[in-house]
């Protein structure tokens, strides 16, 4: 038997990494039982677009932590099912300007109540003063991560 192999599945990182995905998953068998064609990958992207109203790929890349290739593929979907639209930039026309239509107004609209039920099915039980201080510890360990 191999010593001192590292055992990293008690690891903040690793409990972190394995309740998101739980947690994306979760949501993904909600939309997907309730006929939703859309995977979490692309509803989030989706948001994006909403929130920060019409920007670049390369924006949408940058806020969403995924490299350009991925934010291309994924805004590709979503265009062919209506919900964003894609136009040429005036400045750059090698850029994309993405903005989200009103057909994926309506879709976050009915998506949000399955969102909020998989957030609250995950948090049963959490007292609010514990789910803060937790919020405000990834929040510090995020801010680590961004120094440079």
């Amino acid at each position: 038997m191999a010593k001192n192999i590292f055992d990293h599945t008690g690891t903040f990182g690793h409990v972190l990494g394995r309740t998101s995905r739980a947690m994306l998953n979760m949501l993904q068998k909600m939309f997907t039982a309730f006929g939703h064609d859309i995977t979490v990958e692309q509803w989030t992207l989706l948001i994006n677009i909403r929130n920060a109203g019409n920007q670049s790929q390369q924006q949408i890349a940058e806020t969403v932590y995924r490299d350009k290739t991925t934010v291309a593929r994924l805004a590709e979907s979503l265009e062919k099912k209506g919900l964003i639209a894609r136009t040429a930039d005036g400045a750059d026309k090698r850029q994309k300007r993405v903005a989200i239509t009103e057909k994926g107004l309506l879709l976050l609209q009915v998506l949000k109540p399955l969102a909020l039920e998989a957030q609250q099915k995950s948090l049963r039980g959490i007292e609010a003063e514990r789910l803060h201080m937790c919020q405000e510890v990834l929040m510090h360990i995020y801010g680590n991560i961004l120094e440079k």
